[in-house]
């Protein structure tokens, strides 16, 4: 058997032996780094049929439990990655000469990109990357590049220690920055924690027309005494006045950086009895090299041998696009920060500034891209594309996704399983879906095991059942078929618990299997918790007979124009509250406003059959009226107003009833989406497993409207992503965006766990083949 070693300075050139010796079919056995090079073991392509006679067969492993099984797969992709580096190496080893960055290493390359894209500096960027230990996936990476940044923000930490030595304040900065707004910022906080007899206010801004005014005002507002100075002697005369003050703080005029006058300012603040803390606000928003330039003109350039700053104030970070720009100043220069103002608002937009929360909005704050890149990553860029082989094609892009391929399914699906979506029972279900009926039946089992949980995690006293009727396509039937879709909430919040379809057919039917497992689940549900119905609309009197018998409750919404029977006489909903007592139970919001929640309630009767005139005809079905007005708190404007007609049992809980009672206005968006789940996740069943598939999809359907419900911080964005959407910040995804992204996560996870190479030590040649479908991630 001819097996040979090749030895040479990189991938290229030992490839080239190796083809030379062994023809271009050989066939690589083993590629890793040495000293002086890159080692290549192979052997003759003729040779590999003796080799494969007397291989023995390979047993897989069981499969391992999700999320354990994305970091398996993580490693073995970095696996794949090392090696296709280790290929590449000498394709263009000149492309990141000029930044310092590898470019045989794409780990450091991407991390580069985000640190700059950030904002942070090359230099600053160079200097962490130099740094970084080895064998760190990118995850690892980013929360060690994190962690040393929070540590290098020098932070204030203890407002009392700022507040409690007392003396004088004085804030400085360019025009602009926001020292007034800040001073009052300050101030106010003084206030809540001394009292205003011990504060006092001056400003030097006498050039802004009614700076004076502005600051006055806050300082009215606050009960703090406000003067303005105009020079030094103005200055002095004025302290020397508040010596009883145990604070003083002064708005200095705002000057640039290049402004000859600012020596004069700086020594007039020298020129003060009492020691001056000198603070430095810094709009988070500018450019990093004028950033710097504003340090130095106020730490050195103004009055050498009277400047200094003790610390910094971080404005405007609500309108920063890049804020490790600031970061990067502020490490550069050891500059501590004491507070982040984050709006106009006075004195809420003003945060004690906190490292680790710094860091982590400089990579959080949203960005679209920006015209003006930093040079040195427009140069590496340039280089990249210069300097790249053109036969390489793809290779790159593929070798930068690996590993955040796998990251970011890997942190998807924790994210998912940690939010108790029920996504972990869903995917089993989804892998067991083309079983038979035993194990259908275990399926079914589980799932109302798991509902049981829920409902006693997750509810107080009832589980309410949200139903209507939807036209489903049936095989074999040419038009569609209506079909009872329900969905259950938790009492407490309105979490989406279960869900179940079934069909609706002439009585003394045979009953399918899907509605047997519904009527089951139903029946568990009733086991752990209260069902009460959420309706549209009164229900029939066999429907309410029903109901009762099985011990289940009603909460129906009702027009204002409906009539009942009150006291023996027919009323509209609307004239009878009229005559009821409201309460005030609680508080909501009615779109952004501020409303309270007024109550009143009476006991009636439902007419059997339209009421025609005065007159209150006997019999009727027993209810109790809920009347609930939103009213606005500060003006007290009437908002909206409901009437519900409710099981008289649910009497004593009429303000939990109209609490639930909005829960109704999006049933039918919930109910479409779970639709569109039903649909969508069993269209690829296989013929004879329809049930389990069907059972599966209901289960991810469920799953996607818990992440609707709550969205969690990542996924829906990353689903978005999935599904060749672009989910705009802040803005709630569709559920039906959702189900798509969810479908390609499982077709990826699947792809992903079976790839060939799975368990196995990793291709010694060539690219994965499932590559493409992992640069879908991107």
């Amino acid at each position: 058997m001819s097996v040979a070693k090749f030895v040479a300075a990189n991938g290229r050139e030992a490839m080239r032996q190796v083809r030379e010796a062994m023809g271009p079919d050989a066939v690589v056995l083993s590629n890793r780094t040495v000293e002086g090079g890159v080692e290549i073991v192979a052997m003759r392509d003729t040779d590999l049929g003796s080799v494969s006679a007397t291989a023995q067969v390979y047993v897989p492993p069981a499969p391992v439990v999700e999320p354990a099984a994305i970091g398996d797969l993580r490693g073995e992709l970095q696996s794949m990655r090392a090696m296709i580096e280790r290929q590449l190496a000498g394709i263009s080893p000149a492309a990141g000469a000029a930044h310092g960055v590898a470019a045989s290493d794409p780990l450091r390359e991407s991390l580069f990109e985000w640190l700059v894209g950030a904002g942070f500096s090359g230099q600053l960027a160079r200097t962490l990357l130099a740094r970084l230990p080895l064998g760190y996936d990118r995850p690892a990476a980013m929360t060690w590049i994190r962690t040393e940044l929070a540590s290098k923000v020098p932070v204030l930490g203890d407002e009392d220690s700022l507040f409690a030595q007392g003396g004088v304040l004085a804030l400085i900065g360019p025009t602009g920055v926001g020292k007034t707004t800040t001073t009052a910022k300050l101030a106010a906080r003084f206030v809540l924690r001394h009292g205003a007899d011990k504060l006092a206010l001056l400003t030097t801004d006498s050039f802004r027309i009614g700076a004076h005014e502005q600051l006055r005002i806050y300082g009215d507002i606050l009960g703090v005494p406000v003067h303005a100075v105009k020079d030094a002697a103005d200055l002095r005369f004025a302290l020397a006045a508040m010596k009883d003050k145990h604070l003083v703080i002064i708005d200095t005029v705002g000057m640039s950086q290049r402004d000859r006058s600012l020596s004069e300012q700086i020594a007039m603040l020298a020129g003060v009895p009492a020691p001056v803390q000198r603070v430095l606000l810094l709009n988070g928003a500018s450019h990093g090299d004028t950033l710097n330039e504003v340090v130095h003109a106020y730490r050195h350039d103004a009055a050498p041998e009277s400047g200094g700053i003790d610390g910094c104030i971080i404005s405007k970070l609500d309108e920063a696009t890049h804020l490790g720009s600031v970061l990067d100043v502020v490490i550069r220069h050891r500059l501590p920060v004491f507070y982040a103002s984050t709006g106009q608002r006075v004195p809420e937009h003003l945060e004690l500034a906190n490292s680790t929360a710094l860091v982590e909005r400089a990579f959080l704050t949203p960005r679209r891209g920006s015209v003006f890149a930093d040079a040195d990553a427009a140069r590496r860029r340039q280089a990249a594309t210069d300097d790249v082989v053109q036969s390489k094609g793809g290779a790159d892009d593929v070798l930068r996704s690996l590993t955040d391929s796998a990251d970011a399914l890997g942190q998807c699906v924790a994210e998912i399983n940690s939010a108790g979506l029920g996504f972990d029972l869903a995917r089993s279900l989804w892998q067991q879906r083309g079983a038979g009926a035993p194990a259908l039946r275990a399926m079914a089992q589980q799932v109302r095991e798991a509902v049981c949980r829920d409902a006693n995690r997750l509810c107080d006293q009832y589980v309410l059942a949200l139903a209507t009727m939807l036209q489903v396509n049936v095989p074999g039937r040419r038009a569609p078929q209506p079909m009872q879709h329900t969905l259950w909430l938790a009492d407490r919040d309105g979490t989406p618990l279960a869900a179940t379809v079934t069909a609706t057919g002439r009585a003394g039917q045979p009953i399918g299997e899907a509605d047997a497992e519904a009527a089951n689940l139903r029946a568990a549900m009733s086991a752990a918790r209260k069902v009460v119905n959420l309706l549209e609309a009164v229900p029939s009197a066999a429907t309410l007979a029903r109901w009762q018998q099985a011990g289940e409750r009603w909460v129906a919404n009702a027009r204002k124009t409906a009539r009942v029977i009150s006291a023996g006489a027919a009323w509209k909903l609307d004239a009878l509250a009229d005559t009821l007592t409201f309460h005030a139970v609680d508080e909501a919001t009615v779109g952004e406003r501020d409303a309270v929640r007024w109550l009143a309630s009476a006991d009636v009767r439902v007419p059997e059959s339209p009421v025609r005139g005065k007159g209150a005809p006997e019999g009727g079905i027993g209810a109790c009226l809920v009347v609930a007005r939103l009213v606005d708190r500060a003006t007290g404007e009437l908002l909206d107003t409901r009437y519900l007609l409710c099981d008289p049992v649910l009497a004593q809980d009429a303000a939990q009833v109209a609490r639930w009672a909005p829960w109704t206005n999006t049933a039918d968006a919930r109910l479409r989406t779970l639709r569109h789940a039903a649909d969508h996740f069993a269209q690829d069943a296989e013929a004879g497993h329809a049930a389990g598939a069907a059972l599966a999809a209901l289960q991810l359907g469920l799953s996607v409207l818990r992440l609707e419900h709550a969205p969690t911080a990542t996924a829906p964005a990353f689903l978005a992503r999935l599904a060749g959407r672009t989910a705009r910040q802040g803005a709630p995804v569709a559920g039906t965006v959702l189900n798509e992204g969810m479908g390609r996560m499982l077709a990826l996870l699947d792809v992903l766990e079976n790839y060939p190479g799975r368990g196995a030590a990793a291709p010694a040649a060539g690219i994965n083949p499932n590559a493409d479908a992992m640069g879908v991630l991107q």
